[in-house]
């Protein structure tokens, strides 16, 4: 690598759902777009906001899956793009059954995309925004102000945890 070359990182989608979601055909979708899923989280009940209620439905799931392929860090928000396309193929009388936040994981930080600008949000391209959602530091991630309470789950931090060792390995 140069020092004009994009970082390799671990490609993360996070995946909010409903009910009637068949997940593995979620699974299908997101392997077309970026290759083969080679880890998953537990499915926590997604219960901290009711945010996504009125569209999505009550008792909605939430998960996480890493990718085999290297990503390279600026193509995150093409991943954005991609994952907006998928939730529309997904969706039901232009309501989404599925939310899906991609992000990668580097050493040092987890980043997640948003299509939504705040003050903590650096833009990227084509409308599409990143923030450092945690940050590795003294052996564990660490929250920030603006950290959603579901990636601070137990299952979350041991599946973020976990990859990042994986990760750490294969470089």
């Amino acid at each position: 690598m140069n020092n004009y070359d994009s970082p390799r990182v671990k490609l993360i989608c996070a995946v909010t759902y409903a009910q009637d979601i068949d997940l593995d055909d979620v699974i299908f979708s997101l392997e077309g777009a970026f290759g083969f899923v080679d880890g998953k989280s537990e499915a926590i009940d997604f219960n901290h906001t009711d945010y996504y209620t009125a569209e999505m439905g009550p008792d909605l799931k939430k998960i996480l899956f890493s990718f085999e392929h290297p990503f390279q860090a600026d193509n995150l928000y093409l991943a954005k793009r991609s994952t907006i396309d998928i939730e529309h193929f997904f969706a039901r009388q232009h309501k989404r059954r599925i939310n899906l936040d991609p992000g990668y994981l580097e050493l040092s930080k987890f980043v997640l995309a948003s299509t939504k600008d705040f003050s903590h949000r650096i833009y990227l391209n084509q409308g599409i925004f990143a923030e450092v959602t945690l940050i590795y530091m003294n052996d564990e991630f660490q929250k920030l102000p603006w950290t959603y309470p579901d990636y601070l789950t137990p299952e979350f931090l041991a599946f973020l945890s976990k990859t990042r060792e994986e990760f750490k390995l294969s470089h």
